[in-house]
């Protein structure tokens, strides 16, 4: 064969190959079909297949009246896909959008896609509120992807921060009752299958696997909005008047133990913790150990009477002011001379109590400690409590008892020293003292948990408490040491602390001011504590923590209708039998009814006008009106809608009451400084904007 016959031999065999793939690949294909096309389509189905996790809602946190302090937001991720057809042409219009909707201004959106580390992807915004979803979804951007989520809301600000703690960014709990309740709280997600695109972009999974999520339960508290907002005022009124470092108070029932009110000065904002130091985010209430000076002598008190030791009728010589002790002085503020075990509750006298516990001895006087809870959690359910001090007999020194006896050489908690009065108030029992008080199913509404109130032991008997307590309502007589916590018409009962601050192994010229209470003193329903750190402006208990008991009584009496029975028959507040009605035109609901309700009036609020602007039905601003009678609190009229949406006058409200106003109007505050608002950046009564800037300054404090 010829060279020319093997090349068109060659060529002619490729050709037929050519000729011959495609029909062979189409064979193939059909084959594959008709064969295995069912199970590879299943396949490739199942490969693009995925499946993503459906939120479960975390539960409501809500005080003992229903009203919710914690609840869920939706919130929204924005980011973008600058390469996506279109985006760069309305860029400019999405970056004025977000700057306008966040305040953070049109260029920084600009910068943010333009020094982007991802070519086809950029976070834009971390947390949109639903109205800017909204918005955006109706401009519809070109490249925009919007991912929700739920964040949290606190919608009292700082009200009870300490109490109900916070989250991060994954809405998992890291303090107060957010973190112990996480798993309560959080619920458990679902899970939905999707089928993703060689885009990535997801669709629903026709018939595919969807398994809803169980929402997390909801807690109610024993806390009560009202009583918990008027604690912190008085408190933080309290706190700046003494000049303190920081000023810590709770409140609870001594009959069951529930926590009434619990409070921090200073304090921080749940809804952006990370603006806030440590020491503000502290709970001095259950993870401070201090040595609590004389509010410890109602242990020598009650371990002296219970043990048959000593008598309130026996006399102890106090000499003049001054006695030694196992080569030590030991100095009363005034000299007393003779005095009966009994009287020496009001008077103070640490010579007494240092006498009287000599006779009692070390083993009753750690025992009754020891039952009163010292030295042992009280295990309220809160994270971070820490248990104190309390040494047992055989580590003890010559005066260690000695000081014992006035609250020295042992350390406890704010918390611990309430509880211990709660027993005097009802009898000799102590009690564990809780916040939560049942946990509900968020769907049904039902009660799957519900707080025991059983008494943990009996500590001493209720003839001892009924010995002891015409002394301690002594001690705010006139001739004892806290007359300021006096509340005319009611009659309380308790006890004065001053304590020198230990540090480095000695103690410095620093003290810590304290006062332990509870009325009313015949049959108590409220034993509160008030603890005052390294105030400058007095050092005394009775100076500057009793005038903040004193205060809070007064205000509180309202809001106990079997207290005011007791004070007067007519019911009215001791000194207070009418009051002025304040200016609550156009507020919020629950704001105006807060605020008449801190003034003492009974409030009636409107169904489903919670946050709606309300206003005086048949009342008057200024009308003195009796308190026995009900404040009626209406919408406003539908003439009025448009004048109830212009920028209320914010000036000289706290911030908590001016961020939870702004809220209700769909206005996103932004704050600056603590305290009371002193400027804003919207004029009253001019309309609303979508951000509002407040300037704040502590109360008292001067304006720049």
């Amino acid at each position: 064969m010829t060279p020319r016959h093997t090349i068109l031999t060659r060529l002619y065999v490729v050709l037929v190959g050519l000729l011959v793939l495609p029909a062979l690949v189409v064979l193939q294909m059909v084959r594959i079909h008709l064969e295995d096309g069912a199970e590879l389509r299943e396949r490739g189905e199942r490969q693009a297949q995925n499946l993503i996790d459906l939120p479960a809602q975390r539960g409501a946190i809500l005080d003992r009246r229903g009203r919710a302090l914690v609840v869920n937001t939706a919130r929204y991720e924005i980011a973008a896909d600058p390469t996506a057809r279109g985006f760069d042409e309305r860029a400019g219009e999405l970056y004025a959008t977000l700057g306008r909707q966040t305040g953070k201004g049109a260029d920084y959106y600009s910068r943010r896609v333009r020094d982007r580390a991802s070519r086809q992807y950029v976070v834009l915004v971390r947390s949109l509120d639903e109205t800017s979803k909204e918005e955006l979804d109706a401009a519809d951007f070109p490249g925009l992807l919007i991912k929700g989520s739920y964040a949290r809301r606190y919608n009292y600000g700082s009200l009870a921060a300490h109490v109900l703690g916070h989250v991060n960014r994954d809405l998992k709990g890291l303090a107060g009752l957010e973190a112990l309740f996480d798993q309560n709280l959080r619920g458990e997600a679902g899970r939905m299958a999707v089928q993703m695109d060689r885009r990535r972009i997801q669709r629903a999974s026709v018939g595919g696997t969807r398994v809803e999520p169980q929402n997390g339960e909801d807690l109610v508290l024993t806390l009560d909005l009202v009583r918990q907002s008027i604690l912190e005022e008085e408190l933080a009124r309290g706190v700046q008047a003494a000049g303190a470092t920081w000023g810590t108070a709770v409140a609870l029932d001594p009959r069951t133990g529930a926590i009434l009110a619990l409070a921090n000065v200073p304090t921080y904002d749940p809804n952006r913790p990370g603006d806030f130091t440590t020491a503000a985010r502290r709970n001095h209430a259950v993870v401070d150990r201090l040595e609590p000076g004389s509010t410890f002598k109602m242990v020598t008190a009650i371990a002296g009477v219970e043990s048959g030791r000593i008598n309130v009728t026996d006399s102890l010589e106090t000499g003049a002011g001054w006695k030694v002790f196992h080569g030590r002085t030991i100095r009363d503020s005034h000299a007393y001379g003779t005095l009966s075990f009994g009287d020496a509750i009001p008077k103070s006298s640490n010579i007494a109590m240092a006498l009287a516990a000599e006779r009692i001895g070390d083993a009753e006087f750690y025992n009754m400690a020891r039952l009163l809870g010292f030295g042992q959690p009280t295990a309220i359910d809160l994270p971070g409590e820490v248990q104190g001090s309390l040494r047992r007999p055989e580590a003890w020194g010559s005066m260690t008892l000695n000081s014992m006896s006035r609250g020295y050489a042992v350390e406890v908690t704010p918390l611990q020293i309430a509880v211990a009065y709660a027993a005097l108030a009802n009898g000799g029992k102590v009690v564990r003292p809780h916040l939560v008080a049942e946990r509900r199913d968020a769907s049904t509404g039902q009660t799957v948990w519900t707080a025991r109130t059983d008494s943990v032991r009996r500590a001493f008997s209720p003839r001892t408490a009924e010995i002891l307590m015409p002394y301690f309502e002594k001690t705010v007589e006139t001739g004892g040491t806290g007359p300021r916590a006096r509340v005319e018409g009611l009659r309380v009962a308790g006890k004065t602390g001053t304590a020198r601050k230990a540090r480095n192994g000695g103690y410095t010229g620093a003290y810590r001011a304290s006062f332990a209470g509870m009325f009313p003193a015949e049959n108590p329903e409220v034993v509160l504590v008030i603890v005052m750190d390294e105030p400058r402006n007095g050092s005394y208990g009775g100076t500057v923590a009793a005038p903040v008991f004193g205060a809070v009584a007064r205000r509180w009496i309202g809001t106990f209708p079997t207290i005011a029975e007791r004070v007067s028959p007519a019911g009215e507040v001791p000194e207070r039998g009418a009051a002025r009605v304040p200016r609550v035109r156009r507020m919020p609901g629950v704001i105006a009814q807060n605020h008449l309700r801190a003034e003492g009036f009974p409030v009636r609020l409107a169904k489903d006008a919670a946050w709606a602007p309300v206003d005086l039905r048949d009342l008057t601003p200024g009308d003195t009106v009796r308190l026995d009678m009900p404040v009626r609190l209406d919408p406003v009229a539908a003439s009025d809608e448009g004048e109830a949406r212009r920028m209320p006058d914010l000036r000289g409200r706290s911030v908590r009451q001016a961020v939870a106003w702004l809220r209700s109007m769909g206005v996103e505050p932004r704050v600056v400084g603590t305290g009371i608002v002193r400027e804003q950046s919207t004029s009253p009564r001019a309309a609303l904007p979508g951000t509002v800037t407040l300037t704040c300054r502590p109360a008292g404090a001067p304006d720049a």
